[in-house]
C-alpha cells in the first residue's frame, strides 16, 4: 500500500537546503520484498508503482511537439481522400529500412512507404503510392449487409521466421456473422500478403449471439469489434491482443460505449476464444467524470513496451461536444499505461497546456485549407521510435471530422509527425519522493532531468548514505556521490532512492547503467 511520508513513524528528519527526507523507525519492506531493476531500463514516474512515500508531488504530462504545428503533413493524401494510420511501422533488418503501412480512405487501399532514417519517406517503387496486395478473395455469407472490405491492419517483423517474417492481423468487415472478424495474414516481403484462417470472430451486430457479451459497471457491451489489433512485446517475447467492444444502443447523446479489452495471445495464427476476456479494462463512463464527458468513446488503443512498463494511446472519438482541443465529430489521443499489459489506466495529469489527460490534440478543424490535423486522428500500432535524442511519433489525421457531409467528411490532412524528449511523457515538477526498496545489478545511476534535482541514497532501514544535487539539463546525468558510483556507495541492496525536485527542476526517469 502506498503511504504519504507523514504516515510513517519518524525516527529522524534531516533538513538540508530545499530537501527533507524522513527516515523510518522500522523497515517498511523486508529485504526480500523489493523491486528489481533491469540494467539500462528506464524507470518512469508515470504511475505510483515505484513510489513508497511522497510529499508535495507535482507531475505534468508532456505532449509531443508537432512538426509544423500539425499544419503540414509529412505525407499528403490524394485530393478528396485522407490517409489513416490503420497499420504499423516496422523496422525491416533485411532492407535496413523502416516500412510504413498506411491505409487510404475511402478506398481502403493499403500503401507502403519506406525510410532509411525514420524521417524521410518514399515509396519503394518510386511512384507516388505503392499498393500493398492482400488476398481479399473471401466469399460473404448470405444475408451479409454493407460494403465488404478491410478495416484496421496490424503487423510485426518476426526475425525467427525466415520465409514469412511479416505477420499480421487484418479485419474483414461486413462478411456475415461467421466470417466477420480478424484473419491471420503473412508476407515474404511486406508487399504481397497471403490470407490464413480466421482467428477472431467478431460481433456482427444485433442478432449475432456467437460473440462475447460483458456486463460491467451497469453497462453491457459486445465484441470483439472492428478496431481490434495486436502488439508484439520484444521484452518478454509475447503477443498482446487489443480488443474493441461496443453496443449498437446509444447511451446518452450518441455514445456507443466503444471500449477496450486486453488479453495475451498464444499465437497470431491460432483462433482466439473471446470468452477468455472477463473484464473491459477501459470502459467510458459516459458522464462528466475522471476527465471524460458523456460524449467520449474509446474508439481505439495501442500498446507498446517502454522501459519498465507498457504505454499506449487511447483514441477518443466524440460525436458531440466541441472541446478547445477537438471539434465535435473528431478524435484525439489520451495516454494510457499498464504494468502487466492487462490492467490499463488513463494517465490523469494536466498536460503542459493545463488540460487534463490530453496527449495529442486536434488542430482547428479544416485548418490550413484542409491540410492540417484538425479532424479524425489515428495512430500506428507500434508506438514512437527512438531516433537520435528524440522519440519520433507518427500519427494520421484528416482535416475534417465525421460530422461534415460526404465530399469533405474525413478528407484532407495526412500523415503527421511529432517529437518528444526521451522518457519525456511525464515529469515530476516539484516535491519529494522516496522509492520502494530496489535491487539492481549495474553500478552507475543515470538520471534524465533538469536541475535542481537532489538525489539521495538510503539503505533498507531508511538511513541516508549519500546525496548529490544535479544542475542543468541532461538525458543522462551521470550521478556521482563524492566521486563514487551508486554501487561503490552501496555495495549491497536493496536500497531506496530519494528525489527532491526544486522550483524549475524536472525529473523524467532514472536507470541503472
Amino acid at each position: 500500500m502506498k503511504k504519504c511520508l507523514l504516515q510513517y513513524p519518524i525516527l529522524l528528519a534531516v533538513l538540508v537546503p530545499g530537501l527533507i527526507f524522513m527516515f523510518f523507525s522500522q523497515s517498511v519492506r523486508a529485504a526480500e520484498d523489493h523491486i528489481r531493476l533491469g540494467k539500462n531500463v528506464a524507470q518512469l514516474f508515470i504511475d505510483d508503482y515505484l513510489i513508497e512515500a511522497s510529499a508535495g508531488l507535482r507531475r505534468t504530462m508532456h505532449r509531443p511537439k508537432k512538426d509544423h504545428d500539425g499544419q503540414i503533413p509529412v505525407i499528403a493524401p490524394k485530393p478528396d481522400t485522407t490517409l489513416l494510420a490503420y497499420g504499423t511501422i516496422v523496422k525491416d533488418p533485411l532492407l535496413k529500412q523502416y516500412v510504413m503501412f498506411v491505409q487510404e480512405f475511402p478506398s481502403r487501399k493499403m500503401y507502403r512507404y519506406v525510410s532509411t532514417d525514420g524521417l524521410s519517406w518514399q515509396p519503394r517503387n518510386g511512384d507516388d503510392f505503392e499498393t500493398v496486395e492482400f488476398d481479399l478473395d473471401l466469399e460473404p455469407q448470405g444475408g451479409a449487409i454493407g460494403r465488404q472490405g478491410i478495416d484496421v491492419f496490424s503487423c510485426y517483423f518476426d526475425s525467427s521466421d525466415k520465409t514469412y517474417p511479416y505477420q499480421g492481423w487484418l479485419y474483414f468487415a461486413n462478411y456475415g456473422h461467421d466470417r466477420e472478424g480478424i484473419y491471420f495474414v503473412r508476407s515474404k516481403d511486406g508487399k504481397k500478403w497471403e490470407r490464413g484462417r480466421q482467428v477472431v470472430n467478431a460481433w456482427a451486430g444485433p442478432g449475432d449471439t456467437s460473440s462475447r457479451k460483458i456486463h460491467q459497471d451497469g453497462k453491457t457491451v459486445y465484441g470483439p469489434g472492428d478496431v481490434t489489433l495486436f502488439s508484439y512485446d520484444p521484452v518478454d517475447k509475447r503477443l498482446l491482443g487489443l480488443f474493441k467492444f461496443f453496443t449498437n444502443e446509444n447511451v446518452g447523446p450518441g455514445n456507443n460505449l466503444r471500449s477496450r479489452a486486453y488479453a495475451f495471445l498464444e499465437s497470431l495464427d491460432k483462433p482466439f476464444d473471446a470468452n477468455r476476456i472477463k473484464h473491459i479494462s477501459l470502459l467510458p463512463p459516459a458522464d462528466y467524470t475522471t476527465g471524460d464527458t458523456p460524449f467520449d468513446e474509446y474508439y481505439a488503443s495501442t500498446a507498446w513496451r517502454y522501459g519498465s512498463l507498457w504505454l499506449g494511446g487511447l483514441k477518443v472519438w466524440h460525436n458531440h461536444g466541441n472541446y478547445p482541443h477537438s471539434a465535435a465529430g473528431c478524435a484525439f489521443l489520451k495516454l494510457v499505461s499498464s504494468r502487466d499489459g492487462l490492467k490499463w489506466k488513463k494517465v490523469p495529469y494536466l498536460n503542459d497546456a493545463g488540460v487534463p489527460e490530453v496527449f495529442i490534440s486536434n488542430g482547428p478543424e479544416g485548418g490550413n485549407n484542409g491540410a492540417n490535423d484538425g479532424g479524425y486522428l489515428s495512430e500506428f500500432s507500434q508506438g514512437p521510435f527512438h531516433i537520435g535524442n528524440e522519440l519520433i511519433y507518427y500519427y494520421s489525421a484528416s482535416s475534417y471530422g465525421k460530422n461534415y457531409p460526404h465530399g469533405k467528411r474525413i478528407t484532407g490532412g495526412g500523415i503527421f509527425r511529432a517529437r518528444l524528449r526521451i522518457d519525456g511523457f511525464v515529469s515530476v515538477d516539484g516535491g519529494t519522493l522516496i522509492t520502494h526498496p530496489l535491487s539492481f545489478d549495474g553500478s552507475d545511476l543515470l538520471v534524465n532531468g533538469i536541475g535542481p534535482v537532489t538525489v539521495e541514497v538510503l539503505d533498507n532501514s531508511g538511513k541516508s548514505v549519500a546525496r548529490q544535487t544535479l544542475s542543468g539539463d541532461s538525458l543522462k546525468h551521470h550521478v556521482r556521490f563524492d566521486g563514487k558510483s551508486l554501487r561503490e556507495v552501496m555495495a549491497s541492496s536493496p536500497i531506496r532512492l530519494g528525489f527532491n525536485v526544486e522550483d524549475g527542476g524536472r525529473l523524467f526517469s532514472f536507470a541503472i547503467h
